[in-house]
């Protein structure tokens, strides 16, 4: 990893290498969530930049974005693209985040507490979009067959599995586009032709919290 300089559009063709002094413009944005009692941190929501949210009575829990929705409002992402996000709990009752399918939640502290500010980064794992394919287990193997070359083409290492016989938290390790032999991050526990779910992932991780 090394840090680059930005190339600053000045407008009518105009475009140069950032100076010293110079500003960048972005388009952060602030989006309200005002659901009464749980609600879903949309994809939108976290692109947005800031999400303010109200309208809790009581301690809340907010659903993550799933990942394969995460990942069609936002087509341009690549595996270890990340951004931020800061999350304004306006109300005076703690909030928790929950996860959803492919997100994941990294440490401790991602609880937002009452009147707390909470910045979060965003990190993602797969971006490959989620498929659900019949495919062929070997209980103690990590290796998952009979998909088709075409099927395996849409997969892509990092991405999570779900179904019979694969096991919580179990990952795509390796894929074989020419012959549909997948290879898992753990070994399945039952052997047989099962439907088999593939889906991108993301993480999310709180970076700080401070008040209101």
């Amino acid at each position: 990893m090394s840090l680059s300089r930005l190339r600053v559009d000045r407008g009518a063709n105009f475009v140069a290498t950032q100076m010293p002094g110079d500003g960048i413009m972005d388009q952060t944005q602030v989006l309200a969530i005002t659901t009464v009692g749980s609600g879903t941190l949309t994809a939108a929501a976290m692109d947005s930049g800031i999400v303010d949210r109200s309208g809790p009575v009581g301690a809340y829990a907010d659903v993550l974005e799933t990942a394969d929705n995460l990942m069609a409002a936002n087509p341009q992402f690549s595996p270890g693209d990340s951004f931020e996000f800061w999350f304004r709990n306006t109300v005076a009752f703690a909030n928790t985040i929950a996860v959803a399918e492919g997100a994941e939640l990294s440490g401790a502290n991602t609880a937002v507490a009452a009147s707390k500010v909470r910045r979060y980064l965003v990190t993602i794992l797969a971006n490959a979009r989620r498929q659900a394919y019949n495919a062929t287990t070997t209980n103690a193997s990590p290796t998952v067959t009979g998909l088709t070359a075409a099927q395996a083409q849409t997969l892509m290492p990092g991405m999570g599995v779900s179904g019979t016989g694969i096991s919580a938290s179990t990952n795509v390790l390796a894929v074989n586009a020419s012959t549909g032999v997948v290879t898992l991050t753990a070994n399945a526990t039952a052997s047989g032709t099962v439907p088999l779910t593939f889906f991108p992932r993301y993480n999310i991780k709180g970076l700080s919290s401070a008040d209101l």
